[in-house]
């Protein structure tokens, strides 16, 4: 695709007009991709609240994209004008669920309303569960967290920040795992071996200083180690394991359902 055309299109996605806003930027800076043939940069970095400063609109803490596109040389300026919790002044163009980066007018803003909110999301936020104990806000994830012990191996439990209802069904997935860790443990590590096992011994074929000659089903599950649990509202989880160097440094990831049913083990 061409750079015209590739704005073009990115563009289109937009209203013509162009409003000035106070912008709330989220917990992480800006990030960016670059798909298929894509000639340009896809940037875009989270917003938490946002003021509209043509008009009387009230402010917005709704969460919305700030979207740009950019060329490589541009890139890291961009990271270095606009980063994380922080209020900048902009011009930009108004889309049905984010808006287009046209201009930054003021890389630090001073606007009170703003300043309160980014102050009140900085401070830290907890959640407490009676069977499960305190959880803590990761912001830059958007997901409570906390340590657990695991099949004897320490990591962490990780749970979406959204409504109490979900995290309510979320806490059940996880207080099924716990309260029958052992056999969760044991079915996960057999169901990753059972899937993998085979990609395991062909990476070992590539490894020349490899010590062993072929990878054992009890070899991978000993290698195995326990990294994080994430659960979901719909019962749904994922695992993710340290794989002893089987995949040179890889995470394994197994996801399932506390119903029983294993579906799917990778890295």
């Amino acid at each position: 695709m061409s750079r015209e055309r590739e704005i073009k299109e990115f563009e289109a996605r937009f209203s013509d007009e162009i409003i000035e806003v106070a912008v709330v930027t989220g917990a992480n800076g800006v990030g960016a991709g670059k798909g298929g043939g894509a000639v340009m940069w896809h940037a875009s970095i989270d917003l938490i609240a946002w003021k509209n400063l043509s008009s009387d609109e009230p402010a917005s803490y709704e969460k919305l994209q700030l979207s740009w596109i950019v060329e490589d040389g541009g890139l890291e300026q961009f990271r270095k004008i606009l980063d994380k919790d922080r209020i900048s002044k902009l011009e930009v163009r108004r889309g049905k669920d984010s808006l287009m980066l046209v201009k930054v007018l003021e890389a630090h803003y001073a606007d009170q309303e703003l300043d309160g909110f980014l102050k009140e999301s900085l401070k830290p936020v907890f959640y407490h569960d009676e069977v499960l104990g305190e959880f803590s806000y990761e912001r830059d994830l958007d997901w409570f967290k906390k340590d657990v012990l695991w099949g004897g191996q320490n990591g962490s439990l990780y749970i979406h920040k959204d409504s109490d209802k979900n995290i309510s069904s979320a806490l059940k997935t996880a207080c099924v795992l716990i309260k029958d860790e052992e056999t969760w443990s044991e079915k996960v590590k057999e169901y990753a071996a059972d899937e993998m096992l085979d990609l395991a011994n062909e990476w070992l074929e590539d490894d020349g200083e490899a010590e062993i000659d072929t990878i054992t089903k009890e070899m991978f599950v000993k290698r195995m180690e326990f990294s994080s649990i994430s659960v979901y509202a719909d019962g749904s989880f994922e695992m993710f394991f340290d794989d002893g160097d089987m995949f040179w440094g890889h995470s394994i990831i197994v996801a399932g359902n506390i119903n029983g049913q294993m579906e799917s083990a990778h890295i």
